[in-house]
């Protein structure tokens, strides 16, 4: 059976990208290490000079794709649910190999963090950066194959949102553009309109909706590490922003004691009180119903024991 020209492309995608961007580095294994592309370099690979940028597509983005990959999940044969698990592991073993093959040649005395200067790879070393290679893209040639039998619901999960994911195209842009040099900014304009012509204007945000990597995530996975969370600096979160009809609070109580959790319209009048009482110290989530609410500007206001806070929204 020849392979399909399909899976023509899945391979040669990933047999033209460079080992900095080996398909390993965008595979994730929880939803907080979901990467995504930066205008300018169409890799994803430099979000983390970006906190805001990354804590946009945390606090925005993600619960919502992770919402629609819940749905999927539903449609999955439990053949189909064990062989993606399969698939998983295997892409994590890759990974995890080619992670102590990386540490084998930081230089001796490196602080950890640093990169320090690479050594040039032996003949074997370079094979064996191949061989990881190889190992990924068989991997996810499988992966592609199963996502065709799943790219009609794919497809109809990702117009459901088709609204939210236009104004995160828009967004995302204007976080990157925001502290990006002169030069920057030229590459991003040349970037956006190559994804104009060829991607229908969407750029990074389509990455998310991509049949094999939307069939790879994992929805059971956490939407944000402590990591991502400490980025953010202990702020409350909102799950999507903007929100449609229901949307999730998440805060962190730093002493015990009692926690009052208002939401307020744009005028500061509350309009119903979701928390009154004694919490304990740790993260916190509400699940807020705002089906009721007409579209416009919304706050949280959060205030307790060392906790004063108000977050802005929107109710689309």
């Amino acid at each position: 059976m020849k392979t399909s020209s399909f899976l023509k492309a899945v391979a040669l995608s990933f047999t033209l990208l460079p080992a900095a961007a080996a398909v390993g580095a965008s595979l994730p294994q929880t939803w907080s290490e979901v990467e995504f592309e930066r205008p300018g370099n169409g890799h994803g690979r430099g979000h983390g000079k970006n906190p805001e940028l990354r804590a946009y597509v945390q606090q925005n983005v993600l619960p919502v794709v992770r919402q629609q990959r819940q749905k999927l999940e539903a449609q999955l044969s439990a053949a189909d649910k064990t062989q993606l698990a399969g698939y998983r592991a295997q892409l994590k073993a890759v990974r995890e190999k080619k992670k102590a093959f990386h540490q084998s040649l930081r230089p001796a005395g490196t602080p950890q963090g640093e990169k320090g200067q690479r050594p040039e790879l032996t003949d074997a070393q370079q094979q064996q950066m191949q061989q990881f290679h190889s190992e990924q893209r068989a991997i996810m040639l499988n992966v592609a194959q199963l996502a065709q039998k799943y790219a009609a619901p794919i497809q109809q999960l990702a117009a459901e949102v088709q609204p939210q994911r236009t104004q995160w195209a828009a967004d995302m842009q204007a976080l990157a553009q925001k502290n990006a040099t002169p030069e920057q900014k030229q590459k991003m304009a040349q970037w956006q309109n190559k994804a104009g012509k060829h991607r229908g204007g969407h750029g990074g945000v389509r990455k998310f909706f991509a049949p094999t990597r939307f069939l790879l995530m994992d929805p059971t996975a956490p939407i944000e590490s402590k990591a991502a969370s400490a980025d953010r600096g202990g702020r409350a979160a909102l799950y999507p922003n903007p929100a449609f009809g229901a949307q999730r609070l998440e805060y962190e109580v730093k002493k015990e004691g009692n926690v009052k959790v208002e939401l307020l319209n744009e005028q500061g009048k509350t309009l119903r009180t979701l928390q009154d009482g004694k919490l304990n110290k740790g993260p916190q989530s509400l699940e807020v119903n705002l089906s009721d609410l007409p579209r416009g500007t919304y706050y949280y206001k959060i205030s307790g024991k060392d906790l004063k806070e108000t977050r802005r929204f929107a109710k689309e």
